[in-house]
């Protein structure tokens, strides 16, 4: 049978998981769905205690979520505007060259892409004020 852990101060109100020093692969064996039980007993801590710790982990999984999220809109819009300057440039050589038919399909692909910028643009706002 394994000792059980005493976190240091163990009275201080603080989260003995997270004071506990395999935190790491606790965390990791929570988030893959290692049964509390199997984590208790292997680590010496209780059932309740990494019970109420799941608490910090799903804030932290939020947390990094949002970031990651936030992360990968800001590199599709920086593509997206990549595109924009591509197609600026496209227009100005196929108006030069009075190819209104090619002119028309760059104004048309202009109008996606400002429509499609704006529409990722708004869900990020929902997302940001909880609207998601």
């Amino acid at each position: 049978m394994v000792k059980r852990y005493v976190s240091p101060g163990s009275n201080s109100g603080r989260c003995t998981v997270c004071n506990h020093p395999s935190r790491t692969e606790i965390d990791r064996a929570l988030i893959n769905g290692v049964p509390l039980r199997t984590l208790a007993a292997t680590h010496g801590l209780s059932t309740s205690a990494l019970f109420r710790h799941t608490k910090h982990i799903r804030h932290q999984l939020v947390v990094e979520q949002r970031q990651v999220e936030q992360s990968q809109v800001s590199q599709f819009l920086e593509k997206l505007e990549l595109l924009e300057v591509r197609l600026d440039r496209l227009f100005l050589k196929t108006e030069e060259a009075h190819s209104l038919h090619v002119s028309l399909g760059c104004l048309q692909e202009s109008m996606r892409l400002l429509s499609l910028k704006a529409k990722v643009r708004h869900s990020q706002g929902d997302r940001l004020y909880g609207k998601i």
